[in-house]
């Protein structure tokens, strides 16, 4: 059981307009049985008004075109599980930041009938760097980033009132922009653990917990650094004791918690880091058309909510990281409406404050987002969705205002 910290995601390319989609054969081993498969495709236009996430940022309108698709098939005891989407982003003034986005996922779950479970997940994505928290200095170039992780766990005890854990995860950000340099990383993370079930609702249990984080161009050498030979290296090394719970009344309806004592040190800069973190998730659905969700996280270390936590995804095109920061407190909430059964509508709230010890003189970066959405399934195969996002930042360097809206349509066949 690993609590899994909740990242937002990037602003997403959408509008209203409709896309042609070829149609694809199920294999003929299924042709009795739903197809595992899907491919489709989406078209959307976004207007938003700071393009480069900068104080009085200049505004544009820009399109995606994206192609998709995946399957999700059991096999006896196994699952094999995979998603891709690839897009290209063409914005209408602000030309130098066409490009083209990709997001892919692939999870294998497996089982034996000795009580042995486990899963292996990978992710790769790649999407223009939003300035919220990716980059402590602002700046028009363009950025685009690109985040890999592996994750395997392995569980033992099934059922039985004790079970055992093991997690590893490695994961790797990279920018292109010079400006960002300092926060490509690649980090490590493992963890060893037994879960003991009180009850058929709750379960609780303790793991320890290790990171280790490489930046190789963490610190400038001079004041206005021109490229790579411009920067030294640092690294971090975490070491965690980690108590868990959780309690699961319903799928809809969960608390998981995890409560960590924290010890995180730094080869070169001095961010040592000492004391307590943690995150706490939950979801309620108190009717069958209303679902509300939470969390609550705090971690330490250079990109700490990325590296620090085993997570199987990376998210939709993009990966929120906070460069450099000495820890990282967020705030998510979500709630979700049932209209109908073809209308739904959605809201979210975001907050998170990354502390800067040295770097700034001791600042914060306080990143806020407010969202709301409809969906409309027009039928089984066919998706209108329209969004209005509200992003603020306040830094001493960038502060920064900025709305976003847009609606896409999206057809699949399966």
């Amino acid at each position: 059981m690993q609590t899994q910290p909740t990242r937002p995601l990037r602003r997403s390319a959408i509008g209203p307009l409709t896309a042609a989609l070829l149609c694809v054969a199920a294999p003929g081993a299924w042709a009795d049985e739903p197809s595992p498969w899907y491919i489709g495709a989406s078209q959307g236009f976004t207007h938003d008004s700071n393009v480069y996430r900068i104080t009085n940022g200049t505004g544009d309108n820009y399109s995606t075109t994206s192609l998709l698709g995946g399957f999700d098939q059991p096999i006896g005891r196994q699952r094999l599980h995979a998603t891709a989407k690839v897009g290209y982003n063409k914005y209408q003034d602000q030309t130098t930041l066409d490009n083209t986005s990709y997001a892919v996922n692939a999870g294998w779950d497996w089982s034996t009938i000795e009580k042995l479970s486990g899963s292996v997940n990978a992710s790769a994505s790649q999407a223009l760097a939003t300035l919220n928290g990716n980059a402590f200095q602002p700046t028009t170039e363009r950025n685009q980033l690109k985040a890999e992780q592996i994750n395997a766990s392995v569980r033992w005890g099934g059922d039985s009132l004790v079970s055992v854990f093991g997690n590893y995860g490695h994961s790797r950000v990279r920018f292109s922009a010079l400006a960002s340099l300092p926060a490509d990383s690649s980090g490590d993370t493992a963890s060893v653990g037994v879960n003991y079930r009180l009850s058929g609702e709750l379960t609780v249990g303790s793991a320890l917990r290790f990171t280790h984080t490489d930046s190789p161009y963490a610190i400038p050498l001079v004041l206005n650094p021109t490229g790579p030979g411009d920067y030294t290296a640092d690294s971090s090394r975490g070491s965690n004791i980690d108590l868990l719970a959780d309690w699961r009344y319903s799928a809809q309806t969960n608390v998981s918690a995890r409560l960590s004592y924290t010890r995180q040190t730094y080869a070169v800069s001095p961010r040592d880091f000492s004391g307590l973190t943690g995150a706490i998730s939950a979801n309620y659905a108190p009717t069958a058309k209303l679902a509300f969700s939470g969390s609550i996280v705090r971690e330490a270390g250079t990109n700490g909510s990325y590296f620090n936590v085993v997570n199987a995804s990376t998210g939709d095109e993009s990966t929120f990281v906070t460069q450099n920061s000495s820890t990282t407190d967020s705030l998510t909430l979500g709630a979700t409406y049932a209209a109908t059964a073809k209308i739904s509508v959605n809201t979210g709230f975001v907050y998170r404050r990354a502390s800067y010890d040295t770097a700034s003189a001791g600042s914060s970066d306080n990143f806020r987002r407010a969202t709301l959405g409809a969906n409309w399934a027009v039928t089984r195969n066919a998706l209108l969705a329209c969004n209005l996002a509200r992003e603020s930042r306040s830094l001493a360097v960038n502060g920064y205002d900025a709305n976003v809206f847009g609606c896409l349509a999206q057809i699949t066949l399966r």
